[in-house]
């Protein structure tokens, strides 16, 4: 099948907008909602994207198998092998190698896939390093018992705010990477590197404020499931919440923009 990629805006209507908005100097929630609007038809296949559902099955996953009896023996049902004396880099190496094999055994890899892999990555590793010691190096009862607090209804919704932030960020600078670099230099929107630099930290912020929406949603939508479901989480399920999270990110990052022009 190969490698499925998202495309590119550049002859688009709504892509010019971008472009326009970025040398005209607007801020960072007018471009984000452009950009969003632009990229709409980019993902109209994003739920069915294998790479990007995965993601999200395992991260339910992971915090179903925190309240299992044996956490570990789930994991390794899902493809996640941890060794005795894990660390945190044992667990994202893991976690992404799980995902590899998964999309390999179905036929093919996409960017969407190869950026919610990343998002889950990333996201566990900023969710789960500060609750590990400080002072002395983490071993690895310290990494299975802050894997364990997943299985929380307030640490899903973080580590699922976490994800979509990451993956919203990065599917944006996807598009909008190229288009920023023709506007650097002397004369430009962005005079130096830096500047540039600072617009790309500015984003990511946006996102994070965003993403907001998604920690309350999320939390709810894991506590009610996991109820409902006997202590388990489906597919179908995992499914229909990648597909109304994702929609409200992009709603809000959409509201947002409408709220900042006011």
């Amino acid at each position: 099948m190969g490698h499925v990629r998202l495309g590119s805006l550049p002859r688009s209507r709504a892509w010019k907008e971008v472009v326009g908005l970025i040398t005209a100097g607007a801020d960072v929630s007018q471009i984000a909602n452009a950009t969003i609007r632009a990229a709409d038809k980019a993902f109209t296949f994003v739920l069915n994207d294998k790479g990007f559902t995965e993601a999200v099955w395992l991260m339910t996953q992971l915090a179903i198998a925190a309240k299992k009896e044996n956490l570990g023996e789930h994991l390794q049902s899902l493809g996640v092998n941890l060794p005795q004396d894990t660390s945190l880099p044992d667990l994202a190496a893991a976690v992404s190698e799980a995902l590899d094999n998964k999309l390999e055994s179905n036929g093919g890899r996409s960017d969407l896939g190869e950026m919610s892999q990343r998002a889950l990555v990333g996201a566990l590793v900023e969710h789960i390093s500060p609750k590990l010691p400080s002072l002395f190096a983490p071993g690895p009862d310290d990494v299975r018992a802050a894997l364990a607090a997943l299985g929380k209804k307030r640490e899903f919704g973080e580590l699922s705010r976490t994800f979509f932030a990451k993956l919203t960020n990065e599917s944006m600078n996807y598009f909008l990477s190229k288009t920023l670099a023709t506007h650097l230099g002397e004369g430009q929107r962005f005079a130096t590197m830096n500047e540039m630099g600072q617009f790309e930290k500015a984003l990511n912020t946006h996102c994070k404020e965003a993403s907001l929406i998604v920690e309350q949603f999320s939390a709810d939508w894991f506590s009610k499931h996991r109820y409902e479901e006997g202590g388990d989480i489906s597919r179908e399920s995992s499914n229909g919440f990648a597909s109304y999270a994702l929609k409200k990110m992009k709603d809000e990052l959409k509201e947002g923009a409408r709220a900042d022009a006011r």
